[in-house]
């Protein structure tokens, strides 16, 4: 079903996911991965070796005409040249094959420290998280529009951010995530207006029930807050990752979305 939104016949498709070696990010690549045509290649950035070969394992039993690279990485400290070879060496311009559609998931991100900005006073810690939210974020969007350019031949390109609520509301506690949720939207509709012709889209995926979840019940400074995720989660109102993935994927196959917009859970 999702695969009608591509004109490209079965062309295969280069997909790219940040974060997959588990959550949402993993799911992304497991739900995606039986859908795409014969002979399409994902690649997995994450930190964990064994949680990529989780998600290469589970994407080569959805889909085995699927090749799945596993690329350990530290987002936090990886340089351009880290993605441009990660980029190069998994997908290539030398692929006998030129993708139909290219894909990236950025979806790698973390709630860094909990407290009140008025507490805030590690530096190390927030050039580090910016490092891996922020600035991660330009230079992989940056390598990867690069290696599409030398491509030969039309392809489709899509972009996607995962948002969050945090990037429109403030939440006390939340400044470290809010900041970087609403310049990560930013960032992506400047790249939406700079680029007419890639599809960007900036996805809220809504409350999930996820490692993030437990961190943010436990570790939030803000009373409220705190209260307020764990009311959710004892209410069972708490998101699998694998619905929300589906979500996306309909948003991506209607195609009827602002380029740059943001499109919430809940609104679709």
């Amino acid at each position: 079903m999702f695969l009608k939104m591509s004109d490209s016949g079965s062309a295969p498709w280069w997909v790219v996911v940040t974060g997959a070696s588990q959550g949402f990010g993993a799911a992304i690549c497991t739900e995606l991965a039986p859908l795409l045509p014969p002979g399409s290649r994902m690649l997995g950035l994450a930190r964990s070796q064994q949680g990529l070969a989780t998600t290469a394992a589970a994407v080569t039993k959805a889909n085995p005409a699927v090749t799945f690279s596993p690329v350990v990485m530290d987002l936090a400290t990886a340089k351009a040249v880290d993605y441009e070879a990660a980029l190069e060496d998994n997908l290539g311009t030398s692929q006998s094959s030129p993708p139909g559609q290219a894909l990236l998931f950025q979806n790698a991100g973390s709630l860094g420290s909990l407290k009140y900005l008025r507490e805030m006073d590690d530096a190390a810690h927030l050039s580090a998280y910016f490092n891996l939210n922020i600035s991660s974020v330009i230079l992989l969007n940056a390598a990867f529009m690069r290696l599409i350019s030398a491509v030969s031949g039309k392809v489709k390109v899509k972009i996607i951010n995962i948002s969050s609520i945090c990037a429109l509301e403030p939440f006390k506690s939340w400044g470290l995530y809010c900041t970087s949720k609403a310049g990560r939207d930013m960032l992506f509709r400047v790249l939406a207006a700079e680029d007419p012709g890639v599809r960007v889209l900036n996805y809220s995926p809504g409350p999930l029930d996820t490692g993030m979840q437990v961190h943010a019940r436990t570790e939030t400074q803000d009373d409220d807050i705190r209260k307020a995720f764990t009311s959710m989660k004892e209410e069972g109102k708490l998101l699998s990752c694998q619905t929300s993935v589906r979500k996306l994927l309909q948003v991506l196959e209607k195609d009827e979305f602002k380029s740059g917009g943001h499109v919430d859970f809940f609104e679709v």
